[in-house]
């Protein structure tokens, strides 16, 4: 039986834990200001044991532990510490390499050490209806391909990863102006949530990689 996540917040009181290291990698960038209730790095530093984060760029003063923090690429990236989560919320959709960044995450994980990542189900509900009435749905114009269980597992499986563990997650909590067709496709969605989630927005993906 899947579980779904209400929100990111709910996702990672479950999956994160006061004993971890956790590395969270295009923290900065995650459609909500580092200021903001529903920034999703404050609830990993709420819930871990200690926090690091990488991304392209963020300003330093405005965190702390500012020394945990490195600039650089999700497709290369080397710290001085193993951790035991490498977290990526809705990252791995815009990487032009997601298996380079597969490659920096295994470098950069203890030995039991698990990635955690978030990426849009390409079957969600609201891309289907848009599918229906145009000729392709709104897709965030710095994406670069839709994941499936499916392509997610055989991308996994190409890099040495096996995967763990399959879940979902109900809503991202970002703000936008909804027009009154997305708040009926809101309704149906909430309706077929309770049957299935193979309509769900967002999937989460929990990996490790393969020891040989």
């Amino acid at each position: 039986m899947y579980k779904i996540y209400k929100n990111k917040e709910e996702l990672v009181k479950n999956l994160i834990s006061k004993t971890d290291v956790v590395l969270d990698v295009g923290f900065w960038g995650q459609g909500v200001k580092y200021d903001q209730e529903d920034w999703v790095h404050g609830k990993i530093c709420n819930c871990a044991g200690e926090v690091y984060g990488l991304d392209i760029d963020f300003d330093s003063t405005k965190l702390k532990n500012a020394k945990n923090y490195q600039r650089g690429s999700a497709e290369n990236f080397k710290f001085s510490k193993r951790f035991d989560v490498i977290f990526a919320a809705d990252l791995i959709e815009h990487l032009s390499n997601p298996g380079l960044f597969l490659d920096s995450c295994k470098k950069n994980l203890k030995e039991n050490g698990r990635l955690i990542l978030t990426t849009p189900n390409c079957f969600n509900l609201f891309n289907i209806a848009e599918k229906i009435s145009k000729p392709e749905p709104t897709v965030n114009k710095d994406h670069t391909l839709y994941l499936n269980i499916k392509t997610i597992n055989q991308l996994l499986g190409k890099n040495d990863w096996k995967l763990k563990d399959v879940e979902f997650l109900y809503s991202l909590n970002s703000q936008f102006q909804e027009s009154p067709k997305k708040k009926f496709l809101n309704i149906i969605y909430f309706i077929l949530s309770k049957f299935t989630p193979k309509f769900i927005e967002t999937l989460v993906v929990v990996a490790e990689p393969r020891h040989f």
